[in-house]
Formats: C-alpha cells, sequence, structure tokens
C-alpha cells in the first residue's frame, strides 16, 4: 500500500471510530458514511490525464455526473480522497475508466500529488436515478434525502457496479 492510502484509511477509521461512539445508540447499520465506505469501497490509486474533462474546482458530484452523462462508458465514484498535503480525508467524487483508473476532473494541476481515492464505484442508471429523483448531485452526502437508506440498509445491490 502507499502511504497516502494508510494515512487515508486511518483518518477514514479515526472519523468513524468518533462518530461511532457519538452515536451508540443508532439502530442504523452504520453509523456514518465514513464506516460506509471504510466496509464497502476500495482504494484507487493510478490516476490518468484528466485535461479533456477538467471542471471547476469544488464542485466534484455535478461536474462528474455530466462528464458522466456524456461519457456512460465510465464510471461514477464517491467516497474520500486526499493528496501529499492535505491533513483530512475529503469528502469526493471522481470517474473511473474501464480499468479503474481515476478521472478526476476538478483536482487537476500541479497542486494536487500524490492523490489517493478510497470510495465505491456506482451503477450507472442507479446514479441518473438519484439525482434524478432527489434533484442533488452526489449520493453519499445526500442520504438524508432519502431518509438516510444507505447508513440504515447499506447499498443496495443494484447500487454498486
Amino acid at each position: 500500500m502507499s502511504d497516502n492510502l494508510d494515512r487515508l484509511l486511518a483518518l477514514l477509521r479515526a472519523e468513524a471510530d468518533l462518530i461511532d461512539k457519538i452515536r451508540g445508540s443508532s439502530p442504523f447499520r452504520y453509523k456514518s458514511i465514513q464506516r460506509l465506505v471504510i466496509e464497502n469501497g476500495k482504494p484507487f490509486l493510478k490516476r490518468v490525464d484528466s485535461t479533456p474533462f477538467k471542471g471547476k474546482p469544488k464542485s466534484c458530484n455535478e461536474y462528474c455526473f455530466k462528464v458522466l452523462w456524456n461519457y456512460p462508458q465510465l464510471r461514477y465514484c464517491e467516497g474520500f480522497a486526499i493528496d501529499d498535503d492535505l491533513t483530512i480525508a475529503i469528502s469526493h467524487a471522481w470517474l473511473v475508466n474501464n480499468t479503474f483508473e481515476v478521472i478526476d476532473p476538478t483536482w487537476t494541476g500541479k497542486r494536487f500529488t500524490g492523490c489517493t481515492y478510497f470510495g465505491v464505484v456506482f451503477n450507472n442508471d442507479f446514479v441518473v436515478d438519484f439525482v434524478t429523483q432527489t434533484k442533488h448531485y452526489g449520493i453519499l452526502n445526500s442520504d438524508y434525502l432519502n431518509n438516510y437508506q444507505l447508513l440504515r440498509e447499506g447499498f443496495p445491490a443494484h447500487a454498486l457496479r
């Protein structure tokens, strides 16, 4: 494993453990998005050139959805990411190609070195249905719009690729 992956997983586990203590009596299967992603996600360590898809910073969910709409051969991912300079795990969205290489349209340029991602790959139909139904980009941070279904039950079988 890479140093940044070890660091990212340590950060996620620490956040999840803290939230587990705070929400100790919660009836939900997962007490945090961090725990949901830790238990269902996977690492993404290899990036490819994202220049053709360059989007605005801080709009990863929206921009990845819009790219996905025009390039359905790609897959939409959500989870957490860090780079060499970040000291916290950032909730983030990115795309992957058919060999699971990261295409990140919003973390581009020389500032983002050593980017490491940990998350889940969603089924494209699920992503489109979710955005259409909730009118919000982003799945994990919009779970409240579905009465916390992901935290209560986990991912539906049809949601993940």
